[in-house]
């Protein structure tokens, strides 16, 4: 399995819907609203690396009110 840290910015006001949506995603472990550069820093797992790319470009960068994105892989030796 593969894990990530997202750094997510929103539109000012959707930082609570954009969490709320993000933790109905199977793949999203934690969501959680921040103070600091992000606005939102979301914990994913999947399969694979290459998965998680998929799941951020395919489901988490579609949600409304989202502004963008920063993916942290997480390394695990």
């Amino acid at each position: 399995m593969a894990k990530a840290y997202l750094r997510i910015n929103t539109d000012v006001g959707r930082e609570v819907d954009v969490r709320n949506r993000l933790r109905q995603v199977p793949e999203v472990l934690s969501a959680d609203i921040t103070a600091g550069e992000q606005d939102i820093i979301c914990l994913v797992e999947s399969g694979s690396v290459d998965s998680i790319l998929d799941l951020v470009v395919s489901k988490i960068r579609a949600i409304e009110g989202i502004q963008g994105t920063t993916t942290n892989l997480i390394l695990d030796w």
